[in-house]
């Protein structure tokens, strides 16, 4: 009996994460087909195959499936750039291979659910707690240090830079949503590149 417990406590665990996995996805999948508006309580349940009694087994409310979606986006996110992370290398080149990776997070599908979700949620955020935000924070601050700490700037600054570039990546998922393609895409994402390469440099955009 001993034996058999651990065995039926991983099957039980491994069945939880499936079952998670499957509502996740399918609220990413149904944000993505009709915006925030689409993922209803009723959808929520057919796309995922599960009854909203289990849904709610697994998360409690909507809210708590949003705020898990969140979650994943910056694990995800954090796991793509902290991946092979060097300083080796010119700052240049791992300056294009650092925005080459932030721009495929944001073309992904978790991104613009995450985003869709932000925005729905703006007058009424989801709140999240001062020690998370200040993990995210530091998260964030680490990865920024992995890629370009012998840039000799200090966390405010290199945190700076990667908010800066966040913005204007945002900016062209956004344009991609609405247009199906972006226009001039490669020349966009060169003059990120360039802009953030200035500011890892210490120099001003404007004078």
């Amino acid at each position: 009996m001993t034996t058999d417990a651990p065995s039926k406590l991983g099957k039980q665990a491994q069945k939880t994460l499936i079952a998670r996995e499957k509502i996740l996805n399918a609220v990413i999948s149904l944000i993505n087909e009709g915006g925030f508006g689409a993922a209803s309580s009723s959808k929520i349940s057919r796309r995922s195959g599960l009854t909203w009694g289990a849904v709610q087994h697994h998360f409690g409310s909507k809210e708590d499936i949003l705020a898990a979606i969140l979650d994943q986006s910056h694990q995800r996110f954090t796991e793509m750039l902290d991946s092979d992370a060097s300083t080796e290398g010119s700052l240049k080149k791992r300056v294009d291979e650092f925005v080459d990776r932030m721009w495929q997070h944001y073309q992904s599908d978790l991104y613009v659910a995450t985003l869709e979700i932000l925005l729905a949620s703006r007058k009424n955020p989801l709140t999240a707690p001062d020690s998370k935000i200040k993990q995210q924070s530091s998260s964030h601050a680490h990865t920024m240090q992995a890629w370009f700490g012998d840039c000799q700037l200090s966390d405010d600054a290199l945190l700076e830079a990667l908010i800066y570039t966040h913005t204007f990546l945002t900016g062209l998922m956004i344009e991609q949503v609405f247009e199906g393609e972006i226009a001039n895409e490669a020349a966009h994402l060169e003059r990120i590149k360039r802009s953030m390469l200035l500011m890892l440099r210490g120099k001003r955009l404007l004078n």
